[in-house]
This record gives C-alpha cells, structure tokens and sequence, in this order.
C-alpha cells in the first residue's frame, strides 16, 4: 500500500478530515502531560477549534499543511503558521500548531517533520517554533533532527471553569 506525503491547502472539509487525529492527539497528550500542565490532569475538555481563526490564518497564506496518507485515508498531519518575528522584522518564523500521526505510522514521523521543514524553507521560513513536551511522541525525533529547547513556556491556570 502506498503512504504519501502531500502539501494540502486548508479547506474546512480537511479540517473536517483532521479534527479526529487532532482528538487523538489531545488524548495522548493529556497522558503525556498529566502531572506537568496547568491544568494537572484535568484536560477532560473536547478540542473546539475556531474555524473562523483557522480559515482567516489560512486566507493570509499563514497556514501549512502536510498530511501523511495511506490509499487516500489520513493517518497523520502537521499544521504549521507562519508569522513575521515582532522583534526582528526581518525573519519569517513558523509555528508548529499541531501534529499527530497513527501509531501505526509513527516510522514516518521523521520524514514528515523533514518534508515540512523543506516547505517551510521554500517559503522563506528562517526559524521553527515547535512546542513539544520532553514525553511526548516528537521530542526525540526533533532533537535528533537537530532542534534544542529554547525558552520554557510556563502556564498557570486561572478559571476554574472554560466558561469563565
């Protein structure tokens, strides 16, 4: 069977194809990050992307998209933004928003991590942030890939509730 890796533009019928595997991933990270997130185990909460976010990012040509795929059917995906650097006007950057390929896919992790760099490159990205917990599934693939921990981001929770 083959397994491709394609750039794919946003489309909410995508978004549609990726909100399951992005639930997935919520799940497992929630298991990653039980005991060291602000919200201490309490992640019990369902993804509820805003679309329109999404969809306006996208129609700014600020979105990249891989998806990894086996005879059509997804199996896993990385959603990238770019954004010029606040501090240094000069230097596109990218952000990793989310990543998650099937467990039975995971031997292809590092090469859609490397295709996504190339796409990345070719737009004139300079850096890649990518948010990733040292227990996670990505850690080990990016620091053999050449990335190091840079700053920490600290959280703190502040509503008991979401709806606060």
């Amino acid at each position: 069977m083959a397994v491709t890796i394609e750039k794919e533009s946003y489309t909410r019928a995508l978004l549609d194809e990726i909100l399951p595997l992005g639930r997935k991933c919520w799940s497992e990270s929630t298991v990653d990050k039980a005991d060291s997130c602000a919200y201490y185990g309490e992640r019990d909460f369902a993804i509820e992307p805003d679309i329109e976010q999404y969809e306006r990012i996208a129609s700014m040509g600020m979105m990249a998209i891989l998806t990894l795929r086996e005879e059509r059917v997804l199996k896993g995906y990385i959603v990238a933004f770019t954004h010029q650097a606040l501090h240094h006007k000069g230097i596109l950057c990218a952000v990793i928003d989310t990543i998650f390929v099937e467990p039975d896919y995971r031997a292809y992790t590092a090469v859609l991590t490397e295709r996504l760099e190339k796409e990345l490159q070719a737009l004139g990205v300079h850096m890649i942030g990518w948010p990733t917990h040292v227990r996670g599934p990505v850690h080990e693939i990016l620091e053999a890939r050449g990335y190091v921990a840079d700053d920490i981001v600290m959280e703190k929770r502040l509503c008991v509730s979401q709806q606060q």
